[in-house]
């Protein structure tokens, strides 16, 4: 599954990957006093990017409700038309399996899934199996800002199934490089270290958006 090689290398700070506690919004002593620009970009990003997470974890907890790896953690902007957005991958752990339903083959939970959405509002489309097994459910939804939701099952006859989820926003008005100097402060010559994001995590965990200037999650 290409999710699964999906890679945190361009994400600033994050040069130690490891499982943490999340915490919840931290005070901001220590930190240089954000204008009024910078404070409306902030939350008016972090109202996008949290109910972009709600939104995805509905569909996470429908399909496994444990903690899932964590691809792309979905707090970093990146550039669209002239704009930003926010995109997230998550994947089932290692050694995940699809046991417990003898009809729980790829294609059956693809179609099952894409019925799931489609009666919550979503618009869904899922794929015939692949060559290795992998079956691909396509879908977006209007009013939760979600461009794009990919859901892949690979089917590895009950030793090395997975479900990889892949989410992409629409594009908000902002500038994706004085938003992500905001959320990690020093960015790009000198971002600060912070706490570590954490490599797995259940669905609808508290998320982390920035960090103050002495490191600590927002």
């Amino acid at each position: 599954m290409a999710i699964a090689t999906a890679s945190r290398a361009g994400h600033p700070g994050r040069w130690v990957i490891a499982t943490a506690v999340l915490a919840g919004v931290a005070g901001l002593a220590g930190c240089t006093p954000a204008t009024g620009k910078e404070e409306a970009l902030y939350a008016s990003a972090r109202q996008h990017d949290l109910l972009f997470r709600q939104t995805v974890a509905t569909v996470l907890l429908h399909l496994y409700d444990g903690d899932w790896q964590v691809q792309e953690y979905g707090d970093l902007p990146v550039a669209c038309d002239e704009g930003y957005g926010f995109e997230l991958g998550r994947t089932t752990p290692e050694g995940w399996t699809l046991d417990g339903d003898a009809h729980a083959d790829a294609p059956t939970l693809a179609h099952r899934a894409a019925r799931w959405l489609t009666d919550r509002g979503w618009t869904a489309r899922d794929a015939a199996a692949d060559a290795d097994g992998t079956v691909e459910v396509h879908a977006s939804v209007e009013g939760f800002g979600i461009e794009t939701l990919t859901i892949e099952i690979r089917d590895g006859e009950g030793s090395a199934d997975a479900i990889g989820v892949r989410a992409t926003t629409r594009c908000f008005d902002g500038a994706p490089d004085e938003l992500t100097a905001i959320l990690y402060p020093g960015w790009p010559d000198d971002p600060v270290a912070h706490d570590p994001l954490p490599a797995s995590e259940p669905p609808g965990a508290v998320p982390v958006f920035g960090f103050t200037a002495d490191g600590h999650p927002r």
